[in-house]
């Protein structure tokens, strides 16, 4: 487990708005391609991928290039722990 604290809890809830949580659970259970995705979240790759980004800047998550046989290069996303605990100090 990960544990990640905020000294802004605005900056938490603005990180984790439902897109992103749908995301980080997508990659928590098993690490994911930005194809896939795409696919199982039904958003367009750009979307995804500033979302990955953020996420990565933030530490929850981490990527990799693969090589994908027969179609070039993908990035696989996965979580940087199964599970990840998040405080906000208020005041």
């Amino acid at each position: 487990k990960v544990t990640l604290s905020f000294e802004d809890p605005q900056l938490m809830f603005t990180v984790l708005s439902e897109t992103r949580r749908r995301l980080m659970l997508e990659v928590m259970t098993e690490p994911k391609s930005i194809n896939a995705l795409t696919h199982r979240l039904h958003r367009n790759r750009s979307s995804v991928t500033k979302d990955v980004g953020l996420l990565e800047k933030m530490g929850l998550v981490v990527s990799r290039r693969e090589i994908n046989p027969g179609h070039g290069i993908q990035k696989v996303v996965q979580s940087v722990a199964p599970k990840i605990e998040m405080m906000a100090t208020l005041g």
